[in-house]
């Protein structure tokens, strides 16, 4: 096939391959959002110091790493109607299949940040009759926030890959409308090799961006203004 036809039959479809993006994009930035929360509430219950939160909190956190995203997306998507009898559309069980398993591995990430500040200022903040949350929120948090937030970027980048698997359960996204092209033109290699060079593209572009911010993140210690906030 000549490239002036391939182009062509791209061009001719440029609108569905938009939208796939624009879906890829959308879902995959709503199911960071909702795993920076709930990683965030699952690494707090990992460190809590009740085995009755902590447990259940590390069980979430290892199911959510241990189990292939596949998996998480037909359990989701089949199997939480049956257990709550609620049955998501495509784009709800993606949203939170995605959510779950970068909740997981966010959780690590917060964990490795929290334990990184120095013993001494919680332990100060303490002796100054801080309760647990206003110290995470005040002295914790916001310290630990710089050294994390290169990990979290990194995470967004792997969300966005992993969210093609999202097509099997029929979400609109860029590799469902790439079969919808295949069904139409039948040329599968040209149209998948040209969806897999917009895949390299868009992630290149999220990549760069991910190690540009994280090259002018400020050194450790840029929130230690609010160390004594609550004194």
């Amino acid at each position: 096939m000549s490239f002036n036809r391939l182009w062509g039959i791209f061009w001719e479809y440029r609108d569905v391959l938009l939208t796939g993006i624009g879906v890829t994009v959308a879902l995959s930035i709503a199911a960071m959002l909702l795993a920076v929360v709930v990683g965030l509430v699952a690494c707090l219950g990992t460190l809590a110091k009740s085995r009755l939160v902590r447990a259940p909190a590390i069980l979430y956190v290892e199911f959510c790493r241990n189990t292939p995203l596949l998996v998480q997306l037909v359990w989701v998507h089949y199997a939480w109607p049956e257990v709550f009898g609620i049955k998501f559309d495509s784009i709800t069980s993606s949203v939170i299949a995605l959510a779950l398993q970068s909740s997981g591995y966010l959780a690590e990430e917060y964990r490795a940040g929290i334990e990184s500040i120095e013993k001494g200022q919680i332990e100060a903040a303490q002796s100054l009759g801080m309760t647990y949350p206003r110290l995470m929120r005040r002295i914790v948090l916001p310290q630990a926030f710089i050294p994390m937030l290169p990990g979290i970027l990194n995470q967004y980048v792997t969300c966005f890959k992993s969210s093609s698997i999202v097509s099997i359960i029929a979400v609109p996204d860029l590799m469902y409308q790439a079969g919808l092209i295949v069904s139409a033109t039948f040329l599968p290699m040209p149209v998948y090799t040209a969806v897999a060079i917009t895949y390299f593209l868009l992630v290149l572009v999220v990549s760069s961006a991910v190690r540009y911010l994280s090259r002018k993140l400020p050194a450790g210690g840029y929130f230690q203004t609010e160390r004594h906030a609550a004194a």
